[in-house]
């Protein structure tokens, strides 16, 4: 568990929970989408047990989250509250539709096949925020062999179904995923910078706003038993 006073290194931990909770719980819905789109049972069956492991691993991250917010006052925790809009608003799941509909198949394996691979690497740095010998840090393991477990199967599933495929494009499709998920990352960088920038902004117009509303009448907008020809012209309504 991570010292209350070490406020630098708990906001970097509540940072990195909160969107590792937010890319598992996109997972789980990508996986859980697939399972509905396919015909073929035991496909049907694996990828639902894929998308059971993903809510779980969510799960698991809010927990993490959860008890490190608890550090905090209620104003400072109530940044990382999580809010299921934010997996669009952050990119984990396209506002065009999910991966399964927009994808190939062959395309969708890989895309599985490669982001397991790179979760269970980021992994390695989400253990050094919790310790790798903690009890959180014994979670995070489990959930890495999981990570490892998926990676394996679609691996099996690709090599059985593209055996023409070459081991080079594979390593193409995990270096365009990496540079994907760097973009994405810049592109939440980008929103909280634009956030921070905006919100006194937002602050003032709220207060003008605020400020001329005080000065409206109320009985302006009865309306009841009057005869609307001799409302006065200057009358907001």
């Amino acid at each position: 568990m991570l010292k209350a006073n070490a406020k630098p290194n708990l906001e970097k931990a509540l940072y990195v929970l909160q969107e590792t909770a937010y890319a598992e719980h996109g997972s789980a819905l990508e996986m859980l989408t697939a399972c509905k789109t396919v015909k073929k049972d035991t496909h049907v069956y694996g990828y639902f047990m894929h998308a059971k492991d993903e809510y779980s691993h969510t799960k698991t991250f809010l927990s993490l989250l959860g008890s490190r917010a608890q550090l905090l006052s209620n104003r400072g925790a109530r940044k990382w509250r999580y809010n299921s809009y934010g997996l669009i608003r952050k990119g984990y799941i396209s506002q065009e539709g999910f991966l399964i509909e927009m994808m190939k198949l062959k395309d969708f394996i890989a895309f599985v096949y490669t982001n397991e691979l790179l979760a269970k690497e980021s992994f390695k740095n989400i253990l050094k925020l919790v310790g790798p010998e903690s009890r959180d840090g014994l979670l995070i393991k489990n959930i890495m062999n999981d990570e490892l477990r998926h990676h394996g199967m679609a691996k099996e599933f690709f090599l059985k179904n593209y055996p023409k495929l070459q081991p080079w494009q594979l390593r193409l499709y995990k270096l365009r995923e990496t540079i994907k998920n760097k973009g994405r990352k810049l592109y939440i960088k980008n929103l909280n910078f634009l956030e921070k920038v905006l919100q006194p902004i937002n602050f003032t117009l709220a207060f003008i706003v605020g400020s001329l509303l005080l000065h409206l009448n109320p009985n302006e907008f009865k309306r009841e038993g009057k005869n609307l020809m001799e409302i006065s012209t200057n009358s907001i309504l």
